[in-house]
Protein backbone atom coordinates (compact mmCIF):
# COMPACT_ATOMS: atom_id res chain seq x y z
CA UNK A 1 0.00 0.00 0.00
CA UNK A 2 2.84 2.41 1.07
CA UNK A 3 4.43 1.71 -2.80
CA UNK A 4 1.02 3.20 -4.43
CA UNK A 5 1.13 6.20 -2.40
CA UNK A 6 4.90 7.15 -2.59
CA UNK A 7 4.16 8.59 -6.28
CA UNK A 8 0.91 10.46 -5.53
CA UNK A 9 2.32 12.18 -2.71
CA UNK A 10 5.75 12.90 -4.60
CA UNK A 11 3.19 15.05 -7.59
CA UNK A 12 3.09 18.74 -6.50
CA UNK A 13 0.64 20.97 -8.68
CA UNK A 14 1.45 23.68 -10.05
CA UNK A 15 5.41 22.95 -10.46
CA UNK A 16 5.49 19.40 -11.43
CA UNK A 17 4.03 19.15 -15.12
CA UNK A 18 1.57 16.67 -15.99
CA UNK A 19 2.34 14.10 -18.63
CA UNK A 20 -0.11 14.73 -21.10
CA UNK A 21 2.35 15.48 -24.23
CA UNK A 22 0.82 12.98 -26.17
CA UNK A 23 -2.72 14.15 -25.41
CA UNK A 24 -2.15 18.26 -25.56
CA UNK A 25 -4.60 18.78 -28.24
CA UNK A 26 -7.41 17.64 -26.03
CA UNK A 27 -6.81 20.19 -23.89
CA UNK A 28 -7.80 22.51 -26.09
CA UNK A 29 -11.91 21.46 -25.44
CA UNK A 30 -11.77 22.35 -21.79
CA UNK A 31 -9.56 25.33 -21.98
CA UNK A 32 -12.51 26.64 -25.20
CA UNK A 33 -15.03 25.87 -22.93
CA UNK A 34 -13.83 27.77 -19.53
CA UNK A 35 -13.08 31.18 -21.51
CA UNK A 36 -16.80 30.46 -23.17
CA UNK A 37 -18.59 30.00 -19.50
CA UNK A 38 -16.44 33.14 -18.41
CA UNK A 39 -16.74 35.15 -21.38
CA UNK A 40 -20.90 34.70 -21.77
CA UNK A 41 -21.24 35.11 -17.88
CA UNK A 42 -19.90 38.73 -18.20
CA UNK A 43 -21.64 39.36 -22.07
CA UNK A 44 -24.82 37.22 -21.83
CA UNK A 45 -27.93 39.43 -21.49
CA UNK A 46 -30.58 36.32 -20.15
CA UNK A 47 -29.09 34.11 -18.06
CA UNK A 48 -32.47 31.53 -19.29
CA UNK A 49 -29.96 31.29 -22.74
CA UNK A 50 -26.52 31.50 -20.64
CA UNK A 51 -26.00 27.39 -21.51
CA UNK A 52 -27.07 27.60 -25.20
CA UNK A 53 -25.05 30.53 -25.68
CA UNK A 54 -22.09 28.85 -23.51
CA UNK A 55 -22.43 25.74 -26.09
CA UNK A 56 -22.19 28.06 -29.61
CA UNK A 57 -19.75 29.90 -28.33
CA UNK A 58 -17.28 26.75 -27.62
CA UNK A 59 -18.24 25.22 -31.04
CA UNK A 60 -17.34 28.89 -32.42
CA UNK A 61 -13.76 28.56 -30.80
CA UNK A 62 -12.96 24.77 -31.64
CA UNK A 63 -14.02 25.63 -35.09
CA UNK A 64 -12.29 28.36 -35.32
CA UNK A 65 -9.29 26.95 -34.02
CA UNK A 66 -9.96 24.04 -36.60
CA UNK A 67 -9.81 26.64 -39.15
CA UNK A 68 -6.67 28.31 -38.82
CA UNK A 69 -4.97 24.65 -38.29
CA UNK A 70 -5.78 23.46 -41.71
CA UNK A 71 -4.59 27.37 -42.79
CA UNK A 72 -1.46 27.27 -41.06
CA UNK A 73 -0.62 23.17 -42.24
CA UNK A 74 -1.78 24.22 -45.98
CA UNK A 75 0.63 27.06 -45.52
CA UNK A 76 3.48 25.05 -44.28
CA UNK A 77 3.51 22.49 -46.10
CA UNK A 78 2.25 23.95 -49.24
CA UNK A 79 3.01 27.47 -50.00
CA UNK A 80 6.51 28.00 -48.37
CA UNK A 81 8.47 24.99 -50.28
CA UNK A 82 7.02 27.20 -53.50
CA UNK A 83 7.96 30.15 -52.34
CA UNK A 84 11.34 28.66 -50.79
CA UNK A 85 12.41 25.31 -51.83
CA UNK A 86 15.16 23.15 -49.89
CA UNK A 87 18.40 23.00 -51.97
CA UNK A 88 19.09 19.78 -52.69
Amino acid sequence: MTLMIAPVLAYTPFVDALAVHNEWYLLIIPIAFFIAIGYKAVRCYDMKNYPREVFIFTMQILIGLGILAVIATALITVLIPMIAPVPS
